[in-house]
């Protein structure tokens, strides 16, 4: 597959920040995600700002099994990124986010199901191919900015070390998205501030536990001519890690 700048990036966001997929889109298609202020978006999981903020976007559906917490943890261990600049939202509702394991588990094809613990297993790859992408173009960034081997170069708590020398992502961010995308990403080896396994803060979990209603529903039951309308706390309102409007 090959993977050209288009394919990362809508022209005129690389002065924003980094927006990476790895699924590849036809050009003619914009993506999915919302753009928020001083952010453009093109690709399916994950976007990087200026200021060193990696947002991931999960298609499941989050119900207490810890899938927001559990993909997106995936993203950071293999960008090198660190857990506190990780953000959360959920993605929109576009074919692209089907589960690809619909159909070897009997359901519809192309059908968007968070269920039978699938979540990990069809999302797994996609993310972390999608992270590799990013990392390597950031790695490639600060080589040349250091005039350096991209080998010489790992990531780690958000940041592209060589030696005592480091840049922020958020730093890289522009550079890496006039980049070209690799086309086979290498997954990364360095041993230094890994994830995967770690007992990780839930991304969802404050909001569970707080009492903010900010983003309380408002929910109006109709019997007859009569309305009732009630106040309802949603499973998840958006915690302070994760993205505004996500």
């Amino acid at each position: 597959m090959i993977l050209d700048r288009r394919t990362l990036l809508i022209g005129g966001g690389v002065g924003i920040g980094l927006i990476a997929g790895y699924a590849l889109w036809p050009r003619h298609l914009r993506s999915p995600l919302t753009a928020r202020p001083n952010e453009e978006t093109f690709g399916a999981y994950i976007k990087i700002t200026r200021d060193g903020r990696v947002t991931v976007a999960v298609p499941q559906v989050e119900t207490g099994q810890g899938i927001w917490t559990a993909l997106p943890q995936i993203v950071a261990d293999e960008l090198g990124a660190a857990w506190e600049s990780i953000a959360v939202e959920p993605a929109p509702l576009e074919k692209i986010y089907a589960n690809p394991l619909a159909k070897a588990e009997g359901w519809p094809e192309d059908l968007r199901i968070t269920a039978d613990s699938t979540s990990v297993r069809a999302f797994e790859q996609p993310l972390r191919e999608a992270a590799a992408v990013v990392r390597t173009m950031l790695v490639g960034a600060a080589a040349d900015r250091w005039n350096i081997s991209e080998r010489d170069c790992e990531t780690a708590d958000g940041f592209v070390i060589n030696g005592v020398r480091t840049f922020g992502f958020g730093e890289l961010a522009e550079e890496a998205a006039g980049r070209s995308a690799p086309q086979r990403p290498a997954f990364r080896q360095s041993t230094r501030g890994r994830l995967i396994g770690q007992s990780l803060q839930r991304l969802d979990a404050p909001a569970k536990t707080d009492d903010d209603d900010v983003n309380n529903a408002v929910v109006n039951i109709y019997k007859g001519d009569e309305r009732e309308t009630y106040s309802c706390r949603p499973l998840c309102k958006r915690a302070p890690n994760t993205s505004e409007g996500g």
